[in-house]
């Protein structure tokens, strides 16, 4: 039937008569961790002093090292952000090392907000950002690396790369695009926002300079809670953008001056970084189990799309995880915020996402989210309105 509003025992508060397809852009969190959540803001109203002076720093270490238990990481390496779109700012931002004339990669379906931060720190940098288009459709992941050797020049010095691209919710062959980098002196960023509980993650393996994820989609943790990984000599060396009262607190026995910086960049709410041990334990023991299911119910719904509306596969299905996009006509061609607007009016939520926003003639897709709360059943209909849904469209537009 529609949406499994009790998976995985818990409680998923969907509107009734909503088919959500949509995790990828904001995350859910069950009923369960906001229970969790308001007991702990409510134990902060007790003593909010108490808390976050005296509590506070051994909780979020406690959480950090739950974080680096499941993505393969040191808890030393880890500080939380508020977003991912903050850590990759500040990453950019804090390069100081590499010299005016240098050249950022990433690929034309990198996030629009990222493009619009790398595009920033270029001009305060003296840098310039060039983007490798992805050869769609692609037939195997290595296309990609071949695409980056083709577009490297002698300035190439930074490499910023999506884990998971949103448009097209491709995969990229991550380690092979870091050991790339590695080879010809770049330095690898990572924009995870998709990585963490949707991908098996091994950070010491991977080893990028850095990388950048989101808990609150696919871990399901309270908005506002990402994190950033950084490899040895980074952390002795990384600001964050906010510089507050742990530039000259005393090192505690245990503690490093990364983590007392990036831990208080002022009063905030705690709750979504603190939640992750929680979270956890929510979506059970087994989350490769889960990530499989999300993939396996990804790849049926992207076969029933591309057999309804008779049309080709963007990718290899290897290059997929819990997100799948189809591919539609360009942006002019096709009103994308209307194919939206028609489909919610009809129950489903999904995003159509151009490669870049604001621009006519783009490529765009059509993005569906696969989570525990989604059932096939959700897919097949959308599989059965989508033709149609198209076809009002384009009619609506032609008159």
């Amino acid at each position: 039937g529609l949406m499994d509003r009790q998976a995985l025992g818990l409680h998923w508060d969907l509107q009734d008569d909503l088919r959500f397809l949509n995790h990828g852009s904001f995350g859910l969190a069950p009923r369960e961790l906001l229970r969790w959540r308001f007991e702990l803001l409510t134990q902060i109203e007790r003593d909010p002093v108490a808390f976050l002076v005296d509590r506070l720093p051994s909780d979020l270490q406690e959480s950090r090292q739950a974080l680096a238990a499941l993505i393969g990481a040191r808890a030393e390496q880890l500080a939380f952000v508020p977003s991912t779109t903050y850590g990759l700012n500040e990453l950019l931002q804090r390069l100081d090392d590499v010299p005016p004339g240098s050249e950022i990669l990433m690929l034309d379906q990198g996030y629009n907000a990222t493009a619009n931060l790398a595009r920033f720190a270029a001009d305060q940098h003296g840098w310039h950002l060039r983007q490798v288009a992805v050869p769609l459709p692609l037939q195997d992941p290595l296309e990609l690396v071949e695409a980056f050797v083709a577009a490297w020049s002698p300035a190439t010095r930074v490499l910023l790369l999506d884990h998971i691209t949103s448009p097209g919710a491709l995969v990229l062959p991550l380690a092979a695009l870091i050991k790339l980098g590695r080879e010809r002196g770049a330095v690898v960023l990572v924009d995870g926002a998709h990585g963490p509980g949707s991908v098996p993650l091994d950070l010491e393996a991977l080893c990028p300079d850095a990388y950048v994820g989101n808990l609150h989609k696919w871990l399901c943790c309270p908005r506002g809670s990402a994190f950033l990984w950084v490899r040895r000599p980074w952390q002795e060396r990384l600001r964050p953008l906010v510089i507050s009262h742990g530039a000259n607190a005393p090192l505690p026995a245990s503690g490093s001056r990364f983590h007392l910086e990036h831990d208080w960049i002022g009063t905030a709410d705690p709750t979504p970084w603190l939640a992750v041990p929680e979270a956890l334990r929510l979506l059970g023991p087994d989350l490769t189990s889960l990530m499989e299911r999300h993939h396996r119910l990804a790849q049926q719904g992207q076969a029933l799309l591309l057999e309804a509306l008779k049309i080709n596969r963007l990718a290899p299905s290897g290059m997929q995880a819990a997100m799948a996009a189809i591919p539609l006509p360009p942006v002019g061609v096709l009103d994308g915020v209307a194919l939206q607007r028609c489909l919610l009016l009809r129950g489903f939520q999904l995003p159509v996402i151009p490669l870049a926003p604001h621009r006519s003639g783009v490529p765009q897709f059509l993005r569906f989210s696969c989570f525990a709360y989604n059932t096939l059943s959700d897919l097949q209909e959308l599989a059965e309105v989508l033709p149609a849904v198209l076809a009002e469209v384009k009619t609506v537009q032609a008159a």
